[in-house]
């Protein structure tokens, strides 16, 4: 074997983040923080205006500073029309307004993102009164939806936007005059942040308008309203808050093995925090440090340098797969799923950072495999998914396995024939008293379409409850398809909070699984929720979007506080991570960083309560990544 590599490795030092070359904001006052419509104009019957949150009532969170756009079709009737608004033909669109600023535009490609909210009263009228609001780029449709609706009908071709709230609560908008008694029949709308390419064609002359728009459909009686915020026209839609680029690898290494080159790029994926989100472990094939091949290796950073995981070692043809830390212990445990040469097969570990030792939790034969590790918050307990019959006793199918400290043992579950338990995640307290995971078996009660379902596990506080016993279940969702002849619904991804008695477990799913509350999802988008063990009203929807899908998320230990998020935006592929915090009905959400390549958010909460989020991504996003590897970043939301 003949090995050709080069490298080069430096260290961002302390939490200085370095920021691009500013440039000015445009559209001027796309964040409406004059207070005023200042360098925007009114069109149409002019209901726009700025508002603040004390203009509403309800309540209504502005995503960016404290004010906000509005654009009404309210209140009541106005005057123009009958008009083609939606262009489908017919004059049948009522009571236009609409907010445009025109802008020099001197770079293509150009786009334009903003923050948005469709509060439409229309939500429980007959189908045909379904209200359209756009927004246009020198006259040309580039983004538009239309009244959702509580049946989930949408009458229009254009897409519905989400719904506020199952229940009728006649909010209004007080001030300005303009907007004066404007009706918020369903309640003030949560926003969502959207952004699309400007069209280049309409670019040639070095300018670009932009005209949001709201008008009635098939009437003029009800109110629908328009809220924008955080107008930006940008060069890409990459956007940050305030993050730090932990790692700054490059290198790459062409390995001959077999009479064949192999290619390995210096690049971090998997990752893991503790409690505060200061710990941070990683894979990398980059070399932070006795790693000279660029293998698949861990490291750790502790706050202020980073250590490889020396004890831990993987060959050429080896791989890790699977990665968790212990929460609660300054991180001092990590699970790890690995092949450590080329012909193992995949094995689960606990990794001692203090003694710098590792321990062989399983030694299964070739044939089968171990994967997805999770660990408590003291790295007393660890779980895993195995296929292998010699810990599952169910052949080839898919179980989970639990590491009490000593032994191993699926027997937990019952009998568990013919299904499928995956994607466990222990509680983030030191107990490792509760799992969650996602089934196909019948645990509690039954599952005859055997789709995958949420449970709660209680291992008791010996860790010796067993499954043959459904009490030691709760069972989170109970779902069948999204909508009648639909697809099965989709729940993944659960995580539990640090929480004595396991209480807050998140998770995702594409279901409407909260179809009387004030967030549902007639939409059936993949939407982030959180059941509370012993409510009244255990289930709560978190999130509400019409343009993104929910692919990721993490829980702190105390999860009435904060979660971190991952998503896709439906409009540009543009992948989000970022923070929110519980905040009722409407959470408050921070977003650290989109771009193409962003992913794997943890997140953690420092002594000094500021919520850290720790992610990776190859983007280039404050000029100290040109080579484009995946690094190491982390957020902070102060």
């Amino acid at each position: 074997m003949s090995t050709v590599s080069y490298r080069a490795r430096q260290l961002l030092l302390g939490l200085v983040a370095l920021t691009p070359l500013a440039q000015a904001q445009i559209p001027v006052n796309g964040g409406f923080e004059t207070g005023t419509i200042a360098s925007w104009t009114a069109g149409g019957d002019t209901r726009a205006d700025a508002i603040r949150a004390s203009y509403v009532s309800g309540t209504i969170v502005i995503p960016e500073g404290t004010w906000a756009g509005a654009i009404s079709s309210g209140p009541g009737a106005r005057t123009s029309g009958p008009l083609d608004f939606d262009g489908f033909g017919g004059n049948n669109d009522y009571d236009l307004s609409w907010l445009e600023s025109t802008s020099a535009v001197t770079f293509s490609p150009a786009f334009v993102a903003f923050d948005w909210a469709f509060a439409s009263s229309e939500q429980n009228e007959p189908d045909q009164f379904d209200d359209v609001m756009d927004l246009k780029a020198d006259g040309v449709r580039i983004f538009s939806r239309s009244s959702c609706k509580l049946n989930g009908s949408s009458y229009s071709p254009l897409a519905n936007a989400s719904c506020q709230n199952a229940a009728v609560v006649n909010n209004t908008i007080s001030n300005p005059a303009t907007l004066n008694t404007v009706n918020l029949r369903f309640g003030p709308p949560s926003f969502q942040r959207a952004c699309l390419e400007i069209p280049a064609a309409t670019l040639t002359d070095n300018s670009v308008t932009l005209r949001f728009s709201v008008a009635d459909s098939n009437d003029r009686a009800v109110d629908s309203t328009l809220f924008i915020d955080d107008v930006q026209i940008k060069t890409s839609c990459n956007e940050i808050g305030s993050i730090v680029q932990r790692t700054v690898t490059t290198g790459r290494n062409v390995e001959l093995k077999g009479g064949t080159f192999f290619f390995r790029g210096a690049n971090a994926r998997l990752i893991a925090n503790n409690s505060t989100g200061e710990t941070v472990a990683f894979v990398t094939s980059a070399d932070l440090g006795s790693n000279p091949n660029l293998l698949d290796q861990i490291y750790i950073w502790n706050g202020t340098a980073f250590t490889r995981a020396t004890g831990f070692n993987v060959t050429s043809g080896g791989g890790i797969s699977g990665l968790a830390m212990s929460y609660q212990d300054g991180g001092r445990y990590l699970a790890i799923a690995a092949r450590l040469t080329d012909t193992a097969t995949t094995q689960i570990y606990r990794y001692d950072r203090n003694t710098n030792t590792f321990l062989t939790l399983t030694s299964t034969p070739a044939g089968c495999e171990n994967g997805t590790p999770t660990i408590d918050g003291d790295g007393n307990v660890v779980a895993f998914e195995s296929t292998c019959n010699a810990l599952t006793g169910s052949g080839t199918a898919k179980k989970i396995v639990v590491w009490n400290g000593t032994t191993n043992s699926s027997s937990l579950f019952g009998t568990t024939n013919n299904c499928t338990m995956a994607e466990p995640a222990l509680t983030k307290n030191n107990n490792g008293r509760y799992l969650l995971f996602k089934s196909t078996c019948v645990h509690t009660s039954a599952n005859a379409d055997a789709n995958f379902e949420i449970y709660r596990f209680d291992r008791g506080a010996a860790g010796t409850n067993s499954g043959t016993t459904a009490a030691n279940f709760t069972r989170i969702t109970d779902t069948t398809t999204n909508g009648a002849g639909g697809p099965q619904t989709n729940n993944s991804s659960a995580v539990l909070d640090g929480s004595t008695n396991g209480t807050y477990a998140y998770f995702l799913s594409d279901g409407n699984l909260t179809p009387s509350a004030a967030n549902f999802n007639t939409d059936f988008s993949s939407e982030i929720f959180r059941y509370e063990v012993g409510a009244g009203t255990p289930m709560t929807q978190r999130t509400n979007s019409s343009d993104d899908a929910y692919i990721g998320v993490d829980v702190e230990t105390d999860g009435t506080l904060n979660y971190a998020y991952e998503r896709i935006s439906l409009l540009n592929g543009q992948f989000s991570v970022g923070q929110r915090r519980v905040n009722g009905t409407s959470d408050i959400e921070n977003n650290l960083a989109t771009g193409l390549t962003t992913n794997g958010a943890r997140i953690g909460r420092t002594s000094t309560v500021i919520p850290v989020v720790n992610f990776i991504s190859a983007e280039n996003f404050l000029g100290t990544n040109a080579d484009r590897n995946a690094e190491i970043w982390q957020g902070r939301v102060q």
